[in-house]
């Protein structure tokens, strides 16, 4: 019996485990058209499992930013995007510029007329 605890580490738990086994066997694949043809059934996979992804703007290029998280950015396949590396994706944001304190001045002051 194989428990939890003693299989490796899941990167993205909205995917399973299941689809990580499959993106190490692509990582196996030797042949490059095969290996081709495997990424793009599991990008429709995942896209399956994961419905609400699609009602997010351009869902299919963050499919493929998953899959390559998912290896570890070690999968050497044809990308309809670009390849994100680990800095792209750890990179912090910019910070925001905040208002300097506005607390009791009032900058425009409408006025109905009924």
């Amino acid at each position: 019996m194989e428990y939890n605890t003693t299989r490796s580490h899941m990167i993205m738990k909205e995917y399973g485990r299941n689809i990580q086994k499959m993106v190490q066997y692509l990582l196996t694949i030797e042949d490059a058209d095969h290996r081709q043809a495997n990424a793009m059934a599991l990008i429709e996979l995942m896209g399956t499992l994961n419905p609400h992804l699609r009602n997010v703007e351009d869902f299919r290029h963050k499919l493929w930013d998953h899959l390559f998280l998912i290896s570890d950015f070690k999968l050497d396949v044809e990308s309809p995007y670009p390849i994100p590396t680990r800095e792209t994706l750890r990179r912090k944001p910019e910070r925001l510029g905040y208002p300097k304190n506005t607390r009791g001045t009032v900058t425009s002051v409408k006025t109905w007329k009924w």
